[in-house]
């Protein structure tokens, strides 16, 4: 899929494929001399980062959501989300290399995003409407995670990849929630994962 079809297809407008480019080149120089990401998704970072993280967006139907992006890395999708529209955004990660580059691209790049270097775990006090993950634990550990961060309605975002059933099976031993799942469009053997209304069991 070539960058305007990504965009199109999520109403997104031509002027922002500049700033998207923008924050890949960026991504792409300080990665040459600090792993935030893995080369690997630099060969194509078109569908590896912007389209894995665009696809998020019809789940996320008001810009003036509060959104918790954890475990951020390099920033996806949560300054993919920024860049989109998003006004409420905070990307929370305890590895202080991957800060040092979302707090760069912040200042060049004038992004909104709160950027917060913390553990998870010792992030406090704040409810979100949306919360989102990519690639950061399994499915167990992101509904711990999650569960302090929840008002009533809060809407769990996590992109999954092949072992979303196992992982499935393995969270509603401990917990409650209603979840849909939908097909990623840039990995084919992935899944946006929707969950809402969590409760311990």
């Amino acid at each position: 899929m070539d960058n305007n079809k990504i965009l199109n297809n999520f109403l997104i407008s031509k002027s922002k494929e500049a700033v998207f480019q923008e924050y890949l080149n960026k991504l792409c120089d300080f990665n040459s001399h600090t792993n935030v990401v893995g080369k690997s998704t630099l060969t194509k970072p078109w569908t590896s980062h912007i389209l894995d993280s665009i696809q998020i967006l019809p789940f996320i139907k008001n810009k003036k959501f509060a959104i918790l992006d954890m475990g951020t890395g390099a920033g996806l999708p949560g300054v993919v989300l920024c860049i989109s529209g998003y006004k409420d955004v905070t990307l929370v990660d305890s590895n202080g290399k991957k800060i040092n580059f979302l707090n760069l691209i912040k200042k060049e790049m004038n992004l909104s995003a709160k950027i917060i270097l913390e553990r998870l775990e010792n992030f406090n006090n704040v409810k979100f409407d949306i919360i989102t993950a990519r690639a950061l634990a399994s499915l167990n550990k992101l509904l711990s995670y999650s569960q302090k961060f929840m008002k009533k309605n809060t809407l769990l975002i996590f992109l999954k990849g092949k072992t979303v059933n196992e992982e499935l099976k393995e969270a509603q031993k401990k917990w409650i929630f209603q979840f849909q799942k939908h097909k990623s469009i840039s990995d084919s053997r992935g899944t946006i994962l929707i969950i809402k209304s969590l409760k311990k069991k």
